[in-house]
């Protein structure tokens, strides 16, 4: 963002200075229009006089100086709302929040479906009471949330089904990193700074350019197109995602993630496409990595909002807990005494032997009765049972 941000704070400053001018400007045509409506008022029944003042404002009128837009790209930490009243004038922005609740609170996802059509390239028309309405066409928006995970857990629930239900959330590239606290230790830390460098060069290079096309003024949009080859591989790839939705494929619980997966593969296949400067077309190669890319997302999106089923949280839960009894040397045990020392939501409503269940079928651990008919649990059921402990029965 750096260099994005350091061409905002000069946007910035010849807003300010355009401001001053239209203000001169202002006070000088509002000084005009006054005396000419002066003039209007005191000039009586000569029609000839009458005519020539009213010429003379007519065309004062038609020249009244315009209020310069401001021209800013970048919004911080903005509602969604503010954001889209920003749009209309510019046309252009990009939403960041590094404190992401401003954007996820109730009331900022009004502007929600409004979002999503400016996402799918449509005109948004906002009516506004007491204020002038709305209406945006052929803008550009990107948005960036950075979000703590308590804060966004609502979104992934109950709560947030209205957001999910709306395809709002299936428009974004979601990133859901590991943590890397306690492993950030200084000896490790990268100290070249070349490719950062090198990057913000190609901002600085695509900044302006746009830049110089704005004061131009109304400029074709340049048209990037695949090549042969990689509009047919992207043709594939759309058609195993879409087989992905039907039952037991990876995408059979989040229709809405795959249904715009192959139009955000292209999109980022095209922002590669167009900043590493890669020739005339789109090669299969700028496609494959794309295609990388939104495949982590969809892996972290899967993550968050498709959890697996709570069984299966449990019995990982429960495996971690088998560990530890693992690595304290013991490989026999009661079935009771697992359940005494299980996580205390699994003691209720049966969710302890769902887990047992999932774990037995999966082959982690095997059960046996013992010689006094007590159900126990082999830990190491890949090693050789030992003399005594066969078909079941100790």
């Amino acid at each position: 963002m750096k260099e994005i941000k350091a061409l905002d704070d000069n946007l910035e400053e010849e807003h300010n200075s355009n401001l001053a001018d239209y203000k001169v400007k202002m006070l000088e045509w509002k000084g005009r229009k006054k005396q000419l409506e002066k003039q209007l008022a005191k000039s009586g029944s000569d029609d000839h006089e009458l005519t020539s003042i009213r010429e003379a404002l007519r065309e004062l009128l038609a020249t009244e100086p315009t209020k310069p837009q401001r021209a800013k790209i970048v919004y911080e930490d903005i509602s969604p709302m503010a954001m889209l009243n920003a749009l209309n004038e510019t046309g252009v922005g990009t939403l960041v929040s590094s404190e992401g609740g401003i954007i996820v609170d109730g009331k900022s996802f009004d502007a929600v479906p409004h979002l999503n059509s400016l996402w799918s390239g449509d005109k948004v028309s906002v009516a506004r009471v007491g204020k002038p309405s709305l209406n945006i066409s052929d803008a550009r928006l990107t948005v960036s949330i950075m979000l703590q995970p308590e804060i966004f857990k609502p979104q992934t629930g109950k709560k947030g089904e209205k957001i999910r239900g709306s395809g709002h959330w299936a428009r974004y590239l979601v990133i859901n990193p590991e943590s890397t606290q306690g492993t950030r230790l200084s000896t490790r830390q990268a100290n070249s700074w070349e490719h950062l460098d090198a990057f913000d060069r190609r901002i600085r290079e695509i900044l302006s350019k746009a830049r110089m096309a704005r004061i131009v003024g109304d400029v074709e949009r340049e048209e990037i197109r695949f090549s042969e080859e990689a509009a047919a591989a992207w043709y594939k790839l759309a058609d195993r995602i879409e087989e992905a939705i039907l039952p037991g494929g990876q995408f059979e619980h989040a229709s809405d993630h795959a249904s715009k997966l192959g139009e955000n593969i292209a999109r980022v296949a095209a922002l590669l496409h167009y900043f590493e400067e890669d020739g005339d077309a789109i090669s299969v190669e700028t496609l494959n990595v794309a295609a990388d890319i939104c495949a982590e997302c969809s892996d972290d999106f899967l993550k968050l909002f498709v959890p697996p089923p709570e069984e299966i949280r449990d019995a990982i839960e429960l495996n971690k807990l088998i560990n530890r009894i693992r690595d304290d040397g013991w490989r026999f045990i009661r079935k009771t005494y697992l359940h005494k020392r299980c996580p205390n939501a699994q003691r209720t409503g049966g969710r302890f032997f769902r887990a047992l269940d999932v774990l037995l079928r999966e082959g982690v651990i095997r059960s046996y009765v013992d010689m006094s008919n007590a159900q126990c649990l082999d830990l190491c059921p890949l090693l050789p049972l030992p003399w005594g402990v066969q078909n079941g029965h100790h």
